[in-house]
Parts: C-alpha cells; structure tokens; sequence
C-alpha cells in the first residue's frame, strides 16, 4: 500500500453508510459469489457466519449450501438491507447482528464450521484485520474453515491504483494486500491455509486472466485472492 492518512473508524462508517449501501446494490453483481461456492465444498450442512456481510449477498448466492446463515456487519443500513434481502427473498435460517466481529465473537465461540470474509478484509487496516481474524477463528469449531475473497495488490490495476497512476483507488478500500500479506496475518491469527489462488476479475477485465500464467509477469494479471484456511490447533 501506498503512504496514506489513517482513516478514523467514524469516518469508516461514513464511508459504509447508507449511500455506499444503495450503491453496493447495483455494483456489486451476484456471479461475484456464485462462482465462488463450487470452490468452498460445502456439504449443505454447515452453519455459516459472514464478517462484513453487507446486504448479505452471500446469503441468496449461496441459497441451499448451508443450514444456518448469520450475517455481521457494523453498518446498520447494511444490516437493514440484508434483512429485506432474506424476507423477499423467504429466507427463515438467516440471522443478523450489527456490531464488529470481535464483540460478536464473545458470545459466539466455537459456534460456526464455516466462516466467509468476502470482499472485506481490504476495507481495514492491518492490526484490524488481525483482531478481526482471530475473532474469526474464536467463533469456528475445531477443524472449521475461512474463506477470504479479495483485491490482489499485485494485480496491475490495483498497483496503478495504489500509487494514483491514471486511477483512483475506491476510498473504501484501505488496505488492499498481495497474497504474502494476507497468508501472513491469516497465519498470525491461528489458521492454516489450505489452499490459496489467483482468480479472474469478475467484471470485463477477466479477459486478462489467462495472462496470469506468463512467466515472471503473470503475478500482475491474477485481479483476486481467493483463500481456504483452517482453524490450527
């Protein structure tokens, strides 16, 4: 990441409020995590907690792979987005707690098999992040599995991004990393990976993927990270 101002969390939740929520609707399309699921092999019997939930996307994406749904989010028009979301869509085994991950996680230990952190972890700041997984590994049972979805900081986009190059970097997104730096704080935080992997962008831009397998040059063509972790002993 490049040098930038630490953002103070009131101003975080500015950023996440009910404009970002609205907008999020339509930018945000539901492939982004269909075609995540055949990757997670889910039996249909875990029960799911989704950090960062937002209108709780996952939740309908995911329909059918999962016993219960919770979701968490500290942006209250985010967490009433989901709620509408699962009543139109009549959903009943989904459930919803607006607040951070590490108060959540008292009151919630070894209480999930599956955890999503799906196009969040950019939006905090490393030590943050850090709270937030080892919160994330309090609330899954023994042997339970994090899934991480996320911006690559080496793609080509992101680092032109980082560095103001022709493109502004979403002011949400404050801590975008590499897969070095997302292995490093899921490892810091008690999990093991399991399984770690470039993936195609899922807008336009996916075109570019195949160009991931250059020599030398392909870790500037893989747009995202997609991460299985476990919970370590």
């Amino acid at each position: 990441m490049g040098d930038k101002a630490r953002l103070g969390t009131e101003e975080r939740k500015a950023l996440h409020g009910a404009d970002y929520a609205e907008r999020f609707e339509y930018a945000h399309p539901i492939e982004r995590i269909t075609r995540l699921v055949p990757l997670m092999s889910l039996s249909g019997n875990e029960k799911l907690v989704d950090i960062g939930c937002g209108n709780a996307l996952s939740m309908t994406a995911m329909k059918g792979h999962y016993e219960a749904y919770t979701g968490v989010d500290f942006s209250m028009p985010f967490i009433k987005a989901a709620r509408s979301r699962a009543q139109s869509h009549g959903i009943l085994n989904a459930e919803f707690y607006c607040g951070s991950a590490e108060d959540f996680a008292v009151d919630n230990a070894d209480r999930f098999d599956v955890a999503l952190a799906l196009d969040i972890s950019e939006h905090v700041y490393d030590d943050e992040w850090l709270g937030i997984s080892l919160a994330i590994r309090r609330m899954l049972l023994p042997g339970g599995r994090l899934f991480l979805h996320t911006p690559n900081l080496e793609f080509f986009v992101e680092r032109m991004k980082d560095k103001n190059f022709l493109l502004k970097q979403f002011p949400e997104h404050i801590a975008v990393r590499s897969m070095q730096g997302n292995i490093r704080i899921l490892r810091n935080a008690g999990f093991k990976i399991r399984h770690a992997q470039n993936l195609p962008h899922y807008n336009w831009l996916s075109v570019l993927h195949p160009l991931s397998q250059l020599p030398g040059l392909g870790r500037y063509f893989g747009a995202r990270l997609f991460i299985e972790a476990v919970k370590a002993d």
